[in-house]
């Protein structure tokens, strides 16, 4: 009798099993999908006294970390910093400032060829930038973006390693979000990065001008 009932209850145990690991092979986890962000703005419109001579080249960005991802970083008290869990980016921040700001100085007419990072033809002169804050600020209301940039102009043409630059400048800019939301994030940055990048042109020509 205690054989018996020792049987039935291995049994009753088996099955339980069986039935919890169909269950599971049944019904997969099924993940969150991904929503991603660009910049996406108007160049304004500028006008510049003549088109100077030169070929420019707009370099890849590089970015501090956490920066150097596609993660859309904010800060919601002192050093913390944290990222959305499903959305992001559409590429890493430093390919989206390089690419708005060689569309923008194309745009501009300033000059006699603007390229892209992916340009094969030699420029006369390269800009390089690097992205030093690229996030939401949560601590302050309303939320802001904000965006701090240090870009270099080198003369691509000077074998001098010293003399091939011509400038560093930083610029900065922050843009109030409408909420604390990635949509609103990236509204908010592209206005951030249409105020430096007029900033950066008209600086990037006052001394190629000169």
């Amino acid at each position: 009798m205690i054989a018996c009932r020792i049987k039935c209850i291995w049994l009753i145990v088996a099955l339980v099993t069986v039935f919890a690991l169909s269950a599971c092979m049944r019904s997969p986890s099924i993940s969150k999908p991904v929503y991603y962000y660009t910049l996406d703005y108007a160049p304004a419109a500028r006008t510049f006294s003549k088109t100077l001579p030169w070929v420019l080249r707009v370099e890849r960005f590089s970015a501090s970390p956490p920066f150097n991802s596609q993660r859309m970083v904010y800060a919601d008290k002192g050093l913390h910093r944290n990222a959305y869990a499903h959305f992001q980016w559409v590429a890493q921040p430093g390919e989206l400032l390089a690419y708005s700001l060689a569309r923008d100085l194309r745009q501009a007419n300033a000059f006699q060829a603007v390229w892209s990072p992916d340009g094969a033809s030699p420029p006369t002169h390269l800009v390089t930038g690097w992205i030093e804050e690229f996030l939401e600020e949560d601590s302050v209301q309303p939320p802001q973006a904000s965006l701090r940039v240090s870009i270099s102009l080198i003369d691509a043409r000077e074998p001098d390693p010293v003399r091939r630059i011509l400038f560093q400048k930083t610029f900065s800019a922050k843009s109030p979000c409408r909420e604390a939301a990635p949509a609103a994030l990236s509204v908010a940055m592209s206005t951030a990065v249409s105020q430096i990048s007029g900033e950066m042109i008209a600086e990037i020509y006052r001394h190629l001008s000169q």
